[in-house]
């Protein structure tokens, strides 16, 4: 465990050594803090003036949903373009510069390379959402009222989209040895599970319940709706292992080759 740790760690520092980790969270930030702002001035115009959704609507609009049920709504598009840039050095980054194979050299097994490696960028991500925990403060602050329960569900959903989009983005990372691939790579992979959530919207039929069963997207909507099924949590946690074993299965392809 200590070694997994070492790596993570190694891993973790390697994206403020450069100045694409330090352009990835200002960005986030950036753009994160424009959605949020938007959607309050929205609520607050829209509040004041409630039949502006229609002559017969006099309750107003509820903010849990119509604010951070957006946010995180929007938050999971900007993770398609921010987890390809984040992954995209894992593996591939090593492989060019030919370091990868003096790591293999270490008394380090396939496992605890890749649980490194991905728990490095996990730490990463997680520091970018520290700051968006202070959104439903300040909310609260400037004199909103929200239900707790849907926006910590929230949270914890796009955490566990963000592991399992990362668990993608390391694999694809440690098929190749151009980071720019990886990224694209990953970007596409993401960008069809964009596409398989959206079937549902076209298709009523088994196909696009199908297609919505598979999307990471359909069970992160349960949980930004505050729904907590367990179901949704078990599918993020196979996801994930799922990737970290092809992971492995990717680092062991170098014994093929030998």
């Amino acid at each position: 465990m200590k070694k997994i740790f070492v790596i993570a760690r190694k891993e973790f520092e390697s994206c403020f050594h450069s100045w694409l980790g330090v352009l990835m969270g200002t960005l986030f930030f950036l753009v994160a803090g424009a959605f949020f702002t938007i959607l309050v001035l929205d609520y607050a115009r829209i509040s004041a003036d409630p039949q502006q959704l229609g002559p017969n609507n006099t309750l107003g609009i509820d903010p849990t949903q119509f604010i951070f049920g957006s946010f995180f709504t929007n938050l999971s598009l900007i993770l398609v373009f921010l987890v390809p840039l984040l992954t995209m050095r894992s593996f591939a980054e090593e492989r060019r510069q030919e370091t990868l194979e003096l790591l293999f050299t270490y008394p380090l097994s396939d496992f605890e390379i890749a649980a490194g490696k991905m728990l490095g960028v996990i730490w990463f991500f997680e520091l970018l959402i520290v700051p968006l925990l202070g959104y439903p403060v300040l909310f609260h602050w400037i004199g909103g009222s929200f239900d707790g329960g849907p926006v910590i569900l929230g949270f914890f959903g796009f955490w566990l989209l963000g592991i399992s989009y990362l668990a993608v983005g390391v694999f694809v990372s440690s098929l190749t040895r151009s980071p720019i691939i990886s990224a694209l790579g990953t970007f596409g992979i993401l960008a069809v599970f964009c596409i398989s959530d959206w079937v549902q919207n076209v298709s009523d039929g088994p196909w696009g319940r199908f297609f919505t069963s598979i999307s990471p997207l359909g069970h992160y909507r349960h949980l930004t709706l505050g729904i907590l099924d367990m179901r949704d949590v078990v599918f993020f946690g196979f996801f994930t292992l799922y990737f970290l074993f092809l992971v492995i299965r990717s680092i062991e392809m170098r014994n093929w080759k030998t």
